[in-house]
């Protein structure tokens, strides 16, 4: 699964923004508004990635983690981006 195209990460005044452009912005109104976990995992979706794998990677970016929590915030998220159609496969 993967971020599909059509949205841009940008970072202003200390905050993370995705804003649609082009073609998506006549269908996705809006701005989304990350923090630093947040932006971690979209930019891992900018690229075809697994749930598994960003798991992973957020264990090792964030050394305390506890797993169980990073699994359940992770599945949300990307529950979330399919639920607003932001997702590809």
């Amino acid at each position: 699964m993967k971020i599909k195209e059509g949205f841009i990460l940008r970072d202003v005044a200390d905050k993370t923004f995705v804003v649609a452009v082009g073609e998506l912005s006549k269908t996705f109104n809006g701005i989304i508004t990350l923090n630093e976990t947040g932006k971690f995992i979209w930019q891992l979706l900018t690229k075809d990635t697994t749930e598994e794998e960003i798991v992973e990677k957020l264990l090792i970016e964030f050394e305390d983690a506890q797993r169980d929590v990073v699994e359940k915030d992770v599945k949300s998220f990307i529950e979330k981006l399919k639920g607003d159609r932001i997702l590809e496969g």
